[in-house]
């Protein structure tokens, strides 16, 4: 089997955080085909905080492209910053806290037979509120602190929905498990 070779590109739309293309592409097989990428031009961080009782901090959030208000991970774009910088401002922007420790989990590909987006995913612990400070533009409804059994059930019923906040959360409880029997 060969491998996937690119013949041409042409942009057919882009804004400030994206672009979109059409490849003229051959297949691993040979064939001729076509192909629509997504380009993300940022990475993204999806945070998972966890207080000293144990308890995660998720969201409840509308998004414009969903029209559904859902439960997940705080996450937002790293706009050129490191992941552990982006993952502390987006805690802050979206549950209000601040977080004295930003661990970098894993990096991950979101929908990667479409788009090109990364994420990293981190762990943030030693938090302290600070609601002073919560970005209103961003659909955010609610932010609540649940228990891992909690989020384990959110998830198992369909509450949490978001494949990226699902990895993000099962990663960090893998992590919190780990670190227990080191």
């Amino acid at each position: 089997m060969g491998t996937w070779t690119t013949k041409s590109s042409k942009v057919v739309y882009e804004n400030p955080w994206l672009l979109v293309r059409e490849d003229k592409i051959i297949h691993p097989n040979g064939e001729d085909g076509m192909y629509g990428v997504v380009e993300s031009k940022s990475d993204a961080v999806f945070v998972v905080p966890i207080d000293s009782e144990g308890n995660v901090s998720i969201i409840q959030q509308e998004h414009y492209s969903t029209k559904e208000l859902a439960w997940q991970c705080v996450a937002g774009r790293t706009d050129g910053e490191l992941p552990e910088e982006a993952a502390k401002r987006e805690l802050l922007e979206e549950a209000g806290l601040d977080a004295g420790e930003i661990i970098v989990l894993s990096r991950a590909h979101t929908a990667s037979g479409l788009t090109t987006f990364r994420s990293t995913i981190c762990l943030a612990r030693q938090l302290t509120p600070n609601a002073n400070y919560i970005d209103e533009g961003e659909g955010i409804a609610t932010v609540a602190a649940f228990s891992i059994p909690t989020i384990h059930k959110m998830i198992l019923e369909g509450e949490i929905s978001n494949t990226e906040s699902i990895a993000a959360l099962l990663l960090a409880f893998a992590y919190l498990e780990k670190e227990k029997t080191v």
